[in-house]
């Protein structure tokens, strides 16, 4: 199979797009298609990376995209598209969308496309819209895949598309999460932590959907002799300015603590994820339209044996099963606050829900997601989808290490 696939965003930009476009890209591979990625170059040389990855990478001029360079990707998509036979066009974001719909005449291969989350509200504007239906883009040919149950239903809700076309396809673990970690006390040493310390443990991007002012709200909620045993490790970069100011003025006058460390590498990420003893995401709802379309830093957590403390927003509740791998809450103050003294005080449940959430991680690997979503040959890992089908129908070379979803993506 013949795969070009083109994304506005990548390495060695950070975010859940660009990831996901390395990740299926490097799994397919492995499934042995032949995949040409098209990626920005971000104004650098990246031939040292591209060298590394296990397929084709051609960059084009271009950073994050913005609506004035759709002039630009029409042309780019045009000249690749046609430029040899492929098997499957893929649009792996929204930028792409229109660019690929008009050059799908210069080809008879499957016309693919993924919907992350917010993007779908972001093509709400009237003149997107009107561009979309003037193309149509997802005309009887498109393919969609959505990264999410929740995904795929808002798709649907917005676009008014029949959701027999719309293909929930759940997002995969790299294996490096499940890698070798340093030991858990060296960790708790290096990060001067004791070891009767109960650690809590967050990555994201520090801003305002992640939801941390409620998570410490939950935290300083806590009956006191609970709250003086927990350590909470903030991880990722700092987003809006006034918003992390804000935050940390909260932390200061609070009786917990709390600890930040920044933006981490991987591996560092990993070993702490190995010394620590939950993992809590709070996002929240965000009036800006942006979403959590699905969570991928919580697979990432449960690979490294964590169960999760999340609120159920946005397609998390494909990332975070409900009382298997983690406990599921509504946005509140009060019910993370509850979730959060479970996992800190009931051993047995963080031990069932961290072994839940470790099988819930391995089942869920790239290599099925490009499988599923390419209709490659299964590899011997579960389909996630064959294996939630009853949940469903009661209610879904060496590679570089991955990029932390820290991102608002």
């Amino acid at each position: 199979m013949n795969i070009l696939l083109l994304t506005s965003e990548f390495a060695p930009a950070t975010g859940g797009i660009g990831t996901y476009a390395r990740e299926i890209a490097v799994a397919a591979t492995e499934l042995g298609a032949r995949v040409t990625m098209i990626a920005p170059d971000y104004g650098c040389d990246n031939t040292g990376l591209d060298r590394s990855l296990p397929f084709e990478v051609r960059r084009f001029r271009g950073a994050l995209h913005s609506m004035r360079e759709l002039p630009s990707k029409i042309m780019l998509a045009r000249s690749h598209v046609g430029s040899e036979r492929y098997d499957v066009i893929h649009a792996a974001d929204w930028p792409f969308f229109i660019p690929v719909a008009l050059s799908r005449h210069l080809t008879p291969a499957r016309i693919l496309m993924t919907v992350h989350g917010t993007e779908i509200n972001e093509t709400q504007t009237p003149l997107k819209r009107l561009a979309i239906r003037a193309v149509n883009v997802f005309g009887s040919r498109t393919e969609i895949a959505a990264n999410s149950r929740y995904t795929r239903e808002l798709f649907r809700e917005r676009f008014a598309i029949d959701a027999q076309r719309i293909k929930a396809v759940w997002l995969g673990v790299s294996d490096f999460w499940f890698g070798q970690r340093s030991g858990r006390a060296a960790t708790r040493q290096a990060y001067g932590i004791a070891s009767d310390r109960i650690v809590m443990v967050t990555v994201a991007r520090i801003t305002r959907r992640k939801g941390h002012p409620v998570t410490l709200a939950a935290l300083s909620a806590l009956p006191r002799e609970l709250r003086r045993q927990i350590t909470w490790l903030v991880i990722g970069p700092d987003g809006e300015e006034d918003y992390v100011q804000q935050l940390k003025r909260l932390v200061a006058t609070a009786d917990c603590d709390v600890r930040f460390l920044g933006a981490l590498p991987n591996q560092d990420i990993r070993d702490i994820y190995g010394a620590a003893d939950f993992f809590c995401l709070t996002g929240v709802p965000d009036s800006s339209g942006r979403v959590e379309g699905f969570g991928l830093v919580y697979l990432e957590a449960a690979a490294g044996g964590l169960p999760s403390v999340a609120t159920a927003i946005g397609g998390v509740a494909d990332a975070v099963l409900a009382d298997e791998t983690g406990l599921l809450v509504q946005p509140s103050i009060e019910g993370i606050a509850r979730a959060i003294a479970t996992l800190a005080e009931d051993t047995d449940t963080r031990s069932v829900l961290a072994a839940g959430a470790s099988a819930h991680a391995r089942a869920l690997s790239w290599q099925r997601c490009a499988a599923e979503t390419y209709h490659l040959p299964r590899s011997s890992r579960p389909s996630v989808e064959t294996a939630s089908d009853a949940e469903m129908a009661a209610t879904q070379p060496q590679q570089p290490h991955p990029t932390p979803h820290v991102s608002a993506a």
